[in-house]
Parts: structure tokens; C-alpha cells; sequence
């Protein structure tokens, strides 16, 4: 019969075992406490070390230590019965050390937990052994290993105490079985205890099959009962949910025919009233389309009258600005025709001057000069006689210039008059 895999069924019923039995009544006190710290006072050669009161204040010459609360776990493999078991052991340890445990470690008060674990290891390990190896008999297969556990748990608090050490232990046992090696009698009992537990055990593994195979094939006939129940109660509401239906496709028939009634009387009322409002909108939009025709025939003539007056206006101002220009023409050659005619005087002038000095140097005996002179004087005389003539002659178109100057400044002033007669008229039309 194999046994060697991770987890057989005799390592099963141990752990099953081992979680279903009751506690025992010892309990372990730790008494551990958060706060614990020595002090370790050094001033000179004084030396002295003492718990950490309340309200401490420290010094320089103070060193303080904690005293703190430490895990530690242990695991070791335990075979027994010449192989044919082993037991893994889990030891997991809270430890604290006591003021009196410092005191007497004076020189490792920063290591003390460390000590603690390097000392004690293989102390609390020859205590599991020891525990172990007393198991001669196969009882505890069928009783399990829960009071070993505790016994080896007391044994370490114990003996950690008993060295001033706080403890709290926790210890698993784990036991697995290999292949059924040849009987000894020495360990005939053991094998026979494995042998009639693992029988017990596929006995009763039997029996939880054959009684789960019963309840599943009890639970398939209530299944298919609930199901038969389930369509025939399917189809009597299937038979009642169809006369359901047909009355009411019946009543909704009869509303059907009755809201399409009402809705042919609301229709034709609606139709009605839009008939009605549609003639209102076209008169409205008649009254409308009239108003604002007759808007954009005033608008129309108020531009026509606006643009009347502005070519009025426009045709005034070029009258004005063509009388202007003639007015600066005539002022301008006025002003020439003047310059000619003072220009021709002084010429006048200045030949009485050389004449009177032509006689004055005929006097003097200059005859024959003064005759070529008097020749050229004379003909002179006779071109400044001519020009005073043409001078005269632009004198006397300069009074006609001016004459109809006037006469256009009266035909502008009527014609503005005229004008403003007729904008007159176009802003006030008869009715």
C-alpha cells in the first residue's frame, strides 16, 4: 500500500485530529510587557543597571535598552520508526527577556535577543526529540499528537523561564508515513495501529461516498419531481395566460374602435379649425403684404423727393462753382489788362522823358540825332498810341465781362430761388 505522497490519508486524519481536540485547560501565562527597557547608568567608575521607572528623564551618562518582544521559528524533520515516519516540527517562539536576564548578560545588553536565540536553539529542539523519540507505541495515530504539542510547548516555557526568559510557544507536529517496509517486531504495534487506521479510514471515506452517491441520486428524483411540477404548472399558466390574452385582445378591439371614433370627430374638428385658421393667416398675411407695399411706396417717394432735391442741390453747386471760376477768370485778366495798361503809361513816360532829352540835345547841336532820334520816338509813339487803343479796346470788354457777371449772378439767384420753391413743393405735396 503506498504512503509517500505529500499528504496520505493517515496524515489527513492526524491533522483532522489534531484541529478537533479540545485545548487543554493549562495556559501559559507570558507576561510580556511593551515597554520594558533597562538603564544602564555608567558615570566614572560607577556602574548600575535598573528598570526604566515612569517619568525617566535621562542623562548623558545614561543607556537605555529595550527589552523587546521577538519572534523566532524553528523547523526541524524528526524520523522515527527506522524511517518509516517522519514528523516535521514547527516551533514558533515570542520571547522577552527579564530584567534579571540582563542583569546577568550585562556586557550583550544590545544583543540579547540574538544570545537568546543562538543559546537556546538547540536546547528547545533536544526537548521536541526528546518528546518524540518516547512515542514507543502506534496510540497516538489514533489519538493524535495534541497533547505532545502541549507538552513540548510547557517544556520550553519551562525551561525559558527557568533562565529568566518570558515565553510564549506554539508547536505544530506534522506526520507523514512512507511504503509499508518488512514487519519488525519491535515496531509491529505501530504498523499494525497505521494498518487498522487506514482501513477505518477508507471504511469510513467508503461510506461518505455511498451516502453522498444516495443523497445525489435523491436529489436528481426530488430535481425531476420539481421539474414535472414545474411544466405542468407551465402550461395551466400558459392556458390561463392565452385567455388572458384573448380578452383582452378583445377589449383592446373594442377601445381600438372606440378611440378611432374619437379620434375621426377630434380630426375633423381639427380640420375644421385649421381650415378656419388658414383663411385667418391669408387675411392676416393679405392685411400684411398691403401694409408693406404701401410702406415701400413712401419709402419710394421719399427717395425720389430726396434725390430730387440732392440733383437741385448738385446742379446749384455746379452753377456756383462755373460762376465761381468765371468770376476768378475775369478777376484775373482784369488784372492782366490792368498791368498792360500801366506797363503801356510808364512806356509813355519814358518816351516824354527821351524825347525832352532829344530836344535838349538838339539844342546842344545834335541835329542829326536828334532827328533819327525824333523818327524812332514818333514811331514809338505811334506803337504806345496803337496799344493804348487795344487797351481801350479790352477796357471796354472788361465792362461787358462784368456786365454779364452780373447779369449771371441775378439768373443764379432766381434759379436758387426757383429751387428751393420746388423742394418746398416736393416735401409738402397736395393731398
Amino acid at each position: 500500500m503506498p504512503m509517500n505522497s505529500s499528504k496520505t490519508e493517515i496524515d489527513s486524519w492526524l491533522m483532522a485530529l489534531s484541529s478537533e481536540t479540545d485545548s487543554s485547560n493549562e495556559v501559559w501565562e507570558s507576561g510580556f510587557e511593551v515597554d520594558r527597557q533597562v538603564v544602564h547608568s555608567k558615570f566614572g567608575p560607577y556602574k548600575k543597571i535598573f528598570l526604566r521607572p515612569k517619568n525617566f528623564i535621562k542623562r548623558f551618562y545614561h543607556t537605555v535598552y529595550p527589552l523587546s518582544i521577538e519572534e523566532w521559528q524553528c523547523t526541524e524533520q524528526v524520523k522515527l520508526y527506522d524511517g518509516f515516519c517522519t514528523i516535521d516540527v514547527i516551533l514558533d517562539v515570542r520571547f522577552q527577556a527579564t530584567f534579571n536576564y540582563a542583569l546577568s548578560n550585562i556586557d550583550i545588553l544590545s544583543e540579547l535577543n540574538e544570545h537568546i536565540k543562538n543559546a537556546y536553539h538547540d536546547v528547545a529542539l533536544d526537548h521536541v526529540n526528546r518528546e518524540l523519540l518516547n512515542l514507543s507505541d502506534g496510540a497516538w495515530v489514533h489519538e493524535g499528537l495534541d497533547e505532545v504539542e502541549k507538552r513540548i510547548c510547557f517544556a520550553i516555557n519551562e525551561m525559558l523561564i527557568l533562565q529568566n526568559i518570558q515565553s510564549e510557544v506554539l508547536c505544530q507536529l506534522k506526520p507523514s508515513f512512507e511504503e509499508f517496509p518488512d514487519v519488525q517486531f519491535a515496531k509491529e504495534s505501530v504498523y499494525l495501529s497505521v494498518l487498522k487506521k487506514s482501513f477505518e479510514f477508507n471504511e469510513e471515506e467508503r461510506n461518505e461516498l455511498f451516502r453522498q452517491q444516495q443523497q445525489e441520486e435523491k436529489q436528481k428524483i426530488d430535481h425531476k419531481r420539481l421539474q414535472f411540477q414545474q411544466i405542468n404548472e407551465l402550461a395551466e399558466l400558459d392556458r390561463q395566460k392565452q385567455a388572458l390574452q384573448a380578452e383582452n385582445t378583445k377589449l383592446l378591439l373594442e377601445e381600438k374602435v372606440d378611440q378611432q371614433l374619437e379620434q375621426f370627430e377630434i380630426s375633423k374638428k381639427l380640420h375644421a379649425d385649421k381650415i378656419k385658421q388658414n383663411s385667418q393667416l391669408k387675411e392676416m398675411a393679405l392685411i400684411v403684404e398691403l401694409k408693406e407695399k404701401e410702406t415701400e411706396q413712401a419709402l419710394l417717394r421719399e427717395n425720389e423727393k430726396q434725390e430730387k432735391a440732392q440733383l437741385i442741390a448738385h446742379q446749384a453747386d455746379l452753377k456756383q462753382q462755373e460762376l465761381a471760376a468765371d468770376i476768378v477768370r475775369f478777376e484775373q485778366e482784369q488784372v492782366s489788362w490792368r498791368e498792360a495798361k500801366n506797363k503801356a503809361h510808364i512806356e509813355e513816360l519814358d518816351l516824354k522823358h527821351k524825347q525832352k532829352q532829344l530836344d535838349f540835345e538838339a539844342d546842344v547841336g545834335y541835329k542829326k540825332r536828334y532827328e533819327v532820334q525824333r523818327l524812332a520816338m514818333q514811331e514809338e509813339s505811334y506803337t504806345a498810341r496803337k496799344k493804348a487803343d487795344v487797351y481801350l479796346k479790352r477796357e471796354i470788354e472788361l465792362l461787358e465781362l462784368e456786365k454779364q457777371r452780373l447779369a449771371l449772378q441775378v439768373s443764379i439767384k432766381e434759379y436758387k430761388e426757383k429751387g428751393s420753391d420746388q423742394v418746398k413743393d416736393l416735401n409738402h405735396p397736395a393731398d
